[in-house]
């Protein structure tokens, strides 16, 4: 590789590192080319971005960013899994995808400017998204609303009940 392929390649590194929401570093050994092209399209129908990267290249690009502790993972085949979208999509994808294949294996993850290694990595991915969160506050604020409308309409309904009864015994 040419040195101005090179200082582009840590810059790419650098910016990922700087622009994501979340990035899951993975080794995908074990995946031949079939299984990790249905990664990749995988990821692609979830926005997440797939990337094989080199580990010196990698290493260089992460000094430049919060991510700097990430430099000891960059040992053997390293992919990054990068969602500017969510937290934990990355993560749920690549777990999803293990169960079946049982790879790839999480090194470590970038969340929210902190480094955090494969056990918290895997332990993201069990979370549920921010949208399922917000809707789960959601209905159980409404829960008690619904609840209260409920029990307020209870009486209204029995005198209708009754004011139909005593209309049917009438005619």
């Amino acid at each position: 590789m040419a040195r101005p392929e090179k200082i582009a390649a840590v810059e790419s590194v650098a910016d990922i590192f700087k622009d994501a929401r979340s990035v899951v570093l993975n080794d995908f050994t074990g995946l031949d080319v079939q299984k990790i092209s249905k990664l990749r399209a995988l990821c692609r129908e979830n926005n997440i971005e797939f990337k094989v990267v080199k580990n010196t290249l990698a290493r260089r690009g992460v000094r430049e960013t919060g991510a700097a502790a990430l430099e000891e993972y960059f040992e053997g085949p390293t992919a990054l899994a990068v969602s500017r979208d969510s937290e934990n999509q990355g993560a749920k994808i690549l777990a999803e995808f293990a169960k079946e294949y049982e790879a790839p294996k999480f090194k470590a993850g970038f969340v929210d400017g902190n480094v955090i290694d494969a056990n918290a990595v895997l332990t993201l991915s069990k979370l549920p998204s921010r949208e399922e969160l917000l809707s789960m506050v959601l209905a159980g604020l409404q829960s008690p609303a619904s609840g209260l409308v409920s029990v307020m309409q209870g009486p209204l309904r029995s005198l209708v009940g009754v004011l139909n009864q005593i209309k049917d015994q009438k005619d």
